[in-house]
């Protein structure tokens, strides 16, 4: 295969393999962890199932990155390879790929690949992986995809809306201070990647609504013009499609897609919680 566009499991996006444009997709899958019951985070597992015993379990729980071998069987699998990892201030993912990169540059020298950490999780990447495909079917070259990918990472902000942050404060993802106030007396939070890729707390807000008015704000307020927009969502499929609603308001004609939450991304959103990526202007 010529092309190849490898993800880690962060990425919520629905994707098949289509030889007509010479480009093989895979997915190498985070880890989920309940006590001693390990989940693979691939398309096989059962979310709801893994949310219910997440939820019902009392001890710890927490999330593991893929191994750098991992990686590596994917990128032997094209001569040219681009892969997407959740934001590596939040995961060793990135790493993981990085390693398994330099073992297969020793091995097979002639083929070239390129890691994004994309600083962001779930929407974020699917969107990068988006451009990805248009710019391998525009038939740029490496060079100039990695080029032209490094510059549009940097177009692609990240919001989310959560109820709860307990698997964030669990797992040092968040400040515990700021983060208890989500589940509070109906409290919810809006928070954001920032540009280094860790977790922002933007926004508190009280009310059935309010926090979803409040988000589609701050998209409008940061340099949002009508570019591609996903939303995931953690069994929320009313609150996405108010986002989007929201949002078409004001830019009718926008490319938007709603997916649901892969199991890692469902493990720190939690419950109702939403993950909305979006393209800004220069």
């Amino acid at each position: 295969m010529k092309y190849a566009i490898v993800v880690d499991s962060s990425c919520d996006m629905n994707f098949t393999n289509n030889n007509e444009d010479n480009t093989y997709m895979a997915r190498v899958p985070l880890k989920l962890r309940v006590g001693d019951v390990e989940y693979v985070d691939d398309t096989d597992l059962d979310v709801a199932s893994f949310m219910k015993e997440m939820k019902e379990f009392q001890g710890a729980t927490g999330s593991a990155a893929p191994s750098p071998q991992e990686w590596y069987n994917e990128f032997e699998k094209a001569d040219m390879t681009f892969a997407v990892t959740i934001t590596s201030r939040l995961s060793g993912s990135y790493s993981s790929a990085v390693a398994a990169k330099d073992m297969i540059l020793e091995k097979y020298p002639e083929k070239k690949i390129h890691i994004v950490d994309s600083k962001a999780a779930g929407p974020g990447l699917a969107l990068i992986v988006k451009k990805l495909q248009q710019l391998i079917q525009e038939d740029k070259s490496f060079e100039e995809i990695v080029n032209e990918i490094t510059e549009y990472t940097k177009k692609v902000k990240v919001f989310f809306i959560l109820e709860s942050m307990d698997n964030l404060i669990k797992n040092g993802r968040v400040n515990a201070i700021a983060g208890k106030l989500a589940g509070i007396l109906g409290i919810k939070i809006m928070g954001k990647a920032s540009d280094a890729g860790t977790i922002e707390l933007v926004r508190k807000a009280r009310g059935k609504d309010t926090i979803y008015k409040k988000t589609v704000e701050d998209i409008l307020n940061n340099k949002y013009k009508g570019g591609k927009i996903m939303v995931s969502h953690c069994f929320n499929k009313e609150k996405a499609n108010m986002i989007i609603d929201m949002i078409k308001e004001k830019f009718s004609d926008i490319e938007s897609e709603i997916v649901t939450t892969g199991g890692l991304c469902s493990y720190y959103a939690e419950e109702k919680g939403l993950i909305i990526a979006f393209e800004t202007e220069n």
